[in-house]
C-alpha cells in the first residue's frame, strides 16, 4: 500500500480521497497504522507528518538564524 500518496482516512478512489465521501462519512474507512501516512484525509496531514516537519524546523537546520532553543525529547512527544 502506497501510505506516501493515498490518504489514511477516506472512501476509497486512487489517493483515498473522494470530495463528496471524506473522511467521518459512512464507509469511510481508517488505516490501521496513522503513523505510517503524510495525509490524514486528504487536506490534512498526520501527527506523524506534522512532528517530522517540526523536527526539520526546529532541529535540521532549516531556521537560520536560530531564534529559539528546543531540547530534544529523546523519542518522548
Amino acid at each position: 500500500e502506497d501510505s506516501t500518496h493515498k490518504a489514511c482516512c477516506g472512501a476509497g478512489g486512487k489517493y483515498n480521497y473522494d470530495v463528496r465521501r471524506a473522511c467521518g462519512v459512512e464507509g469511510a474507512a481508517v488505516c490501521a497504522d496513522p503513523s505510517a501516512y503524510v495525509s490524514w484525509d486528504g487536506i490534512h496531514m498526520t501527527q506523524a507528518a506534522y512532528k517530522a516537519m517540526s523536527r526539520l524546523i526546529y532541529h535540521g537546520g532549516y531556521l537560520q538564524p536560530q531564534i529559539l532553543s528546543f531540547p530534544e525529547n529523546n523519542g518522548q512527544t
